[in-house]
């Protein structure tokens, strides 16, 4: 087994070790995970800290997007991508996602 497999057999077993003590399922989260040990390195700690805090701005875009009343996830990607602009405000970030789906532009005289 060469030096890439051996790593990503790593990665793979510390994600299933951390989706089985959370009781997490599903291809996504794993993928999710494995992206963050990527992005941090092999800490347990700050990988399920970094996961909770992407879990609970994609909840937060969920919430966003059932009061606007929108679906999909490229749109829940944008939300996710707003609230790292404008925060958590619910009315800034409904007003930066209507701005961003402007179809044609206002122009002024």
């Amino acid at each position: 087994m060469s030096k890439p497999e051996k790593e990503e057999d790593m990665k793979e077993n510390l994600a299933n070790e951390i989706m089985a003590e959370e009781e997490l399922k599903g291809k996504p989260t794993l993928d999710k995970i494995m992206e963050i040990i990527d992005s941090v390195g092999y800490d347990k700690k700050i990988i399920k800290e970094a996961y909770f805090r992407y879990k609970k701005k994609e909840d937060f875009a969920n919430k966003v997007m059932m009061e606007v009343g929108i679906k999909g996830k490229a749109t829940r990607i944008k939300v996710m991508r707003i609230i790292d602009t404008v925060g958590w405000n619910k009315q800034k970030i409904k007003t930066s996602l209507l701005r961003s789906t402007i179809v044609s532009r206002i122009e002024h005289d």
